[in-house]
């Protein structure tokens, strides 16, 4: 089995690639939304239409852009020494994480209608890009120093299973309007 899905992560990766970030994805916003049916007796079913967007942004979004991207970057930093993996990660982290956060808030914003598609990047993206950098730093070291180039998407795919539902508790969480203080004028003051 394990050869003939190697044949075909050859053959055509990025389908390949797309089909199992996506799933990845997907997999990920059931399970939570699985998890919350049973803590919430009042949710009694899948919301489909946010399973429908998380596959948007992972199958037609993020899974071809990181495909594009690794080969990008094996192409310039190529080869899987010491100094070269902590120079593909470091150089993953900063340009692909924020990419990816700003793209996955973004599109969900596109995708649900909001009015304002930025505000929920605005507000959360640097409390996610610190939990992506404990994260995918040494889960990229490992895909970097251990695996074959091909492989790479689907890997992340995977440790995407676990991060997503990173993301969906975040993706979850209100966002908090900042609050603003009233600034009172003493009444002398304002007939001055």
């Amino acid at each position: 089995m394990w050869s003939r899905t190697k044949q075909i992560f050859q053959k055509r990766p990025l389908l390949m690639n797309m089909m199992s970030f996506g799933t990845m994805y997907v997999s990920a916003e059931v399970a939570q939304q699985c998890i919350l049916m049973q803590m919430n007796p009042e949710k009694k079913e899948i919301n489909w239409n946010m399973v429908k967007n998380y596959a948007i942004i992972g199958w037609a979004g993020i899974g071809p852009a990181l495909f594009y991207w690794y080969r990008a970057l094996d192409r310039l930093l190529p080869g899987a020494t010491g100094a070269m993996v902590v120079k593909k990660v470091l150089t993953d982290q900063l340009c692909s994480s924020p990419a990816c956060i700003a793209m996955f808030f973004t599109g969900m914003g596109v995708l649900e209608g909001k009015e304002d598609v930025f505000a929920e990047l605005k507000a959360k993206f640097w409390s996610t890009y610190k939990m992506s950098c404990c994260f995918w730093l040494p889960a990229q070291a490992i895909n970097f120093a251990l695996l074959p180039p091909y492989t790479r998407v689907a890997f992340v795919g995977v440790a995407s299973f676990i991060w997503v539902n990173v993301l969906c508790l975040v993706k979850r969480q209100e966002i908090s309007e900042p609050k603003t203080e009233s600034l009172e004028v003493p009444e002398k003051v304002a007939k001055d």
